[in-house]
């Protein structure tokens, strides 16, 4: 500070301890006193020095100490504010880390919560529907109608496994390191990425898998066999027996599309199709219609009757029906 502003302090300093400085000059002595802690103490010191003189009457004693508590309230009510200010920085630093860790605790807390508490969920495809169904690690399903999969509503990093009952196809969401397990009872189909279709109704003591794209390792018990595209394995629930050969798998996917191809398939096992994808019951004689076997195709968009008529063509039969009760016996 130069000799011209050391003056005029120490002017402003004199006018205040006499009790008739003015707002400017309150104002740069306030200023002056922020600069630096020494200048508070000089200022204590001229006054305490104008009070020893005694030269200060009672009506400046009162002026000074009027002006004095003003100048001490700003001094303090301005240190307040700086306290109050750093105290605020050391709160907000403690509240920003405190949030930070209680975030961090509430993310692994409710990745541990979420983890513990994965909800199993269950979606079915009655007789009649064909429904698709996107699981959470972005795996593509394809219900057939009288199916249900059961799924978690997340996977963790080292489980993939649903369970299913009835037919599906599935595109499965790529990950080496964590394998997609499909259970059929005591079946068990294990894939990292690909593309196949499991056929699994209890009717059909039989459970049928083919391999469009991939690779996929079946196991039953102490079986285990990789599958193929062109591959299909059919494990007979009965026997446990498994046979692996190749198929056309086009055939074995198509009813994803509302049509399923047969070759040389039984009429009684076209029967329980129609049932499931028409929803309707057909009463017949299974032992009469076992050994009856027929190629074809059945189009989900079509009215059951026509299906029927061209049946009757292949295999003479007389049906009745009535409304979803369809009676069919050999003619």
């Amino acid at each position: 500070m130069n000799n011209k502003n050391t003056e005029n302090i120490d002017q402003d300093i004199l006018h205040f301890i006499q009790g008739n400085a003015d707002q400017e000059q309150k104002a740069a002595l306030l200023s002056w006193l922020h600069e630096n802690p020494e200048n508070r103490k000089k200022l204590f010191k001229q006054k305490d020095f104008w009070n020893a003189a005694e030269i200060d009457t009672e009506n400046l004693k009162e002026l000074e100490n009027k002006e004095w508590l003003e100048l001490q309230n700003r001094i303090n009510a301005s240190k307040v504010r700086q306290g109050v200010f750093k105290e605020l920085v050391k709160i907000a630093a403690i509240v920003i880390v405190a949030l930070g860790v209680g975030w961090m605790s509430h993310y692994l807390y409710s990745e541990e919560v979420a983890s513990k508490n994965v909800e199993m969920k269950t979606v079915q495809a009655i007789k009649g529907q064909i429904k698709e169904v996107f699981l959470a690690d972005g795996t593509h399903v394809w219900l057939n109608a009288g199916s249900e999969l059961s799924f978690p509503s997340d996977f963790t990093e080292k489980n993939r496994e649903i369970s299913l009952h009835g037919e599906a196809y599935f595109e499965v969401t790529a990950n080496e390191k964590n394998p997609f397990l499909v259970k059929t009872g005591n079946h068990t189909v294990k894939v990292t990425g690909t593309k196949f279709n499991i056929c699994e109704y209890p009717e059909d003591k039989m459970i049928e898998t083919t391999l469009v794209e991939g690779k996929v390792k079946i196991i039953s018990g102490n079986f285990f066999k990789d599958l193929y595209p062109g591959e299909q394995s059919t494990f007979y629930t009965e026997t446990a027996e498994v046979l692996i050969g190749e198929k056309d798998f086009d055939i074995y996917t198509a009813w994803r599309e509302g049509r399923y191809e047969f070759r040389n398939e039984s009429v009684d096992k076209v029967f329980q199709i129609m049932e499931r994808w028409w929803d309707v019951d057909i009463n017949y004689p299974e032992d009469d219609f076992k050994h009856e076997y027929i190629s074809g195709v059945l189009r989900k968009h079509k009215p059951i009757i026509q299906h029927f008529e061209v049946i009757n063509e292949l295999v003479p039969i007389d049906y009745e029906i009535d409304n979803d009760n369809i009676t069919v016996k050999l003619n």
